[in-house]
């Protein structure tokens, strides 16, 4: 048995939506609900919220770096389309998740798919989906993040995409500094999305080998692996310098050191 759980970011400014997929073999939630007790918070009562002012707040500051670390247990998709398109979300998110059961052999399996309240799937794709490659999975539509603790992980991961692609897009310029553990000087600033993507970087769902360097022997193009064909799926409905900025950011994912 499998889980999925999604939720989605709207970022209005870069005129997209994207939706994360968190797929793990276990159940999160109670994980989930271990992490919101760690930091003196009440399961099932208080929960993330990605769009929290963390300097405002320091519990939830907490839990993003206890989430944080359960992600890294899980696999990660994602969608865009464009924020015009919203009503069209459950669907899309069907679309991705198909494309992810077939291409990471995950469809011959059962799995439990949660989608954050208010994401809906309309019947016909419902059921188109279910008598095809999500014939062993129950679909879950608009399910309290409270009460579904994994949906919690997918808020932070949708979050944080949506920070890279803004960036892509350049709509946001933001350095942060690494801090300590980091492997760099701790005073060293550094741009967020290449933070975000570096907390990411590992879950995303990829090929299992990397894509054929264009020079032989490059130990850069040796650890580029392929994210579009596993775990990307671009809606039909996005405009040319979306698609783009989305294949640019998230088409392709380099593996290797960092330091």
């Amino acid at each position: 048995m499998g889980y999925f759980y999604f939720d989605e970011t709207i970022q209005e400014r870069g005129g997209f939506i994207i939706g994360a997929f968190v797929y793990s073999p276990e159940d999160k939630t109670p994980a989930v609900y271990s992490a919101i007790s760690h930091v003196g918070l009440q399961p099932g009562f208080d929960e993330f919220k990605s769009g929290s002012r963390m300097d405002k707040n320091p519990h939830q500051a907490k839990l993003r770096g206890e989430l944080s670390n359960i992600l890294t247990n899980t696999s990660v998709g994602l969608i865009v389309l464009p924020v015009s398109e919203r009503a069209l979300l459950g669907r899309e998110a069907i679309i991705g998740l198909q494309k992810i059961l077939r291409a990471n052999g995950l469809d011959k399996q059962p799995h439990k798919v949660f989608f954050d309240e208010g994401i809906t799937v309309d019947s016909k794709t419902h059921n188109t989906f279910l008598e095809g490659v999500g014939s062993l999975c129950e679909l879950r539509p608009s399910q309290d993040s409270i009460l579904v603790g994994g949906i919690q992980l997918a808020d932070l991961v949708a979050h944080s995409l949506g920070g890279m692609l803004l960036e892509q897009l350049g709509l946001i310029s933001k350095k942060v500094r690494v801090g300590e553990g980091s492997g760099y000087d701790p005073d060293l600033e550094i741009e967020l999305g290449f933070e975000l993507w570096a907390s990411l970087r590992y879950q995303l769902f990829k090929a299992a080998q990397p894509k054929p360097g264009p020079i032989p022997d490059d130990p850069v193009g040796e650890m580029i692996f392929d994210v579009e064909n596993y775990g990307l799926h671009i809606s039909e409905k996005c405009c040319p310098s979306l698609r783009e900025a989305a294949l640019q950011r998230f088409g392709d994912c380099y593996l290797g050191c960092i330091h």
